[in-house]
């Protein structure tokens, strides 16, 4: 039995709410969840976030079903890449929307395997009782300067250019999609955008997610915990638990 919940709010500062967020059950069974950051600003990313969602959503509508995980990872990459090609037209031929993209960490389970597509700094968690982990890692310039050994993991947060993207759907023509495959699907993830965990430390999280509780009341009290802390962002956040 999968209890499955999403929300997303705009916050306490920005005027619009540019994230996006979903998951839907196919009428294969399989489950497909994502959430899209965008970014722009003067509704541009609102509008990036919600057509690359869209396309994605209708393509595995219209695909239903996976003979194997190959097939499926090939398909999904095409597909986030037709998203990224249809945004990233749209920006350039169009001024009001110039510069527009997306963040995007996107899941699907098949039976009993997972596949994970991420492009920016959207995050997938797995967590437990006792521990969160994060599944994804983030595509950003302060993420390289940690890997690359020239900055310690607590200057992260600190950093000046810590909300700088290496990647993101729409703002070029070309894309690069990073993927994994599970060959195990997580007993309970959490999907969301910079605007949560930016704004809620991960035991502060956790604090939340451990409660026995149904899955939509735990989306609520997230959303206010990322408010109550300053709401800083949009917030965008998707919780599948206690999956067999």
């Amino acid at each position: 039995m999968i209890d499955f919940s999403f929300g997303s709010d705009t916050g306490l500062v920005r005027p619009i709410n540019e994230d996006n967020v979903n998951i839907t059950r196919l009428n294969s069974g399989d489950i497909v969840f994502m959430v899209l950051d965008g970014m722009g600003g003067h509704s541009k990313g609102e509008k990036a976030s919600k057509i690359a969602m869209s396309i994605i959503l209708e393509n595995l509508e219209k695909k239903n079903s996976f003979n194997s995980m190959i097939e499926c990872k090939s398909y999904i990459v095409k597909t986030i890449k037709k998203a990224n090609k249809e945004v990233n037209i749209l920006g350039s031929n169009n001024m009001q929307y110039y510069g527009m993209g997306t963040t995007l960490i996107l899941g699907y389970i098949r039976k009993n395997k997972m596949l994970m597509c991420n492009v920016g700094d959207s995050r997938m968690y797995s967590y437990s009782d006792t521990s969160i982990e994060q599944l994804s890692e983030d595509q950003t310039y302060v993420q390289f300067l940690y890997k690359t050994g020239k900055i310690k993991k607590e200057d992260m947060k600190i950093h000046p250019k810590k909300n700088v993207l290496m990647n993101a759907l729409g703002t070029y023509p070309s894309l690069s999609i990073a993927s994994k495959v599970f060959n195990e699907v997580p007993k309970n993830i959490m999907i969301c955008s910079d605007g949560l965990y930016n704004m809620v430390e991960e035991d502060e999280l956790l604090e939340i997610l451990k409660l026995r509780v149904e899955s939509k009341i735990k989306i609520d009290l997230l959303i206010e915990k990322a408010n109550q802390n300053g709401g800083l962002d949009n917030i965008a956040v998707g919780l599948l638990e206690e999956l067999l």
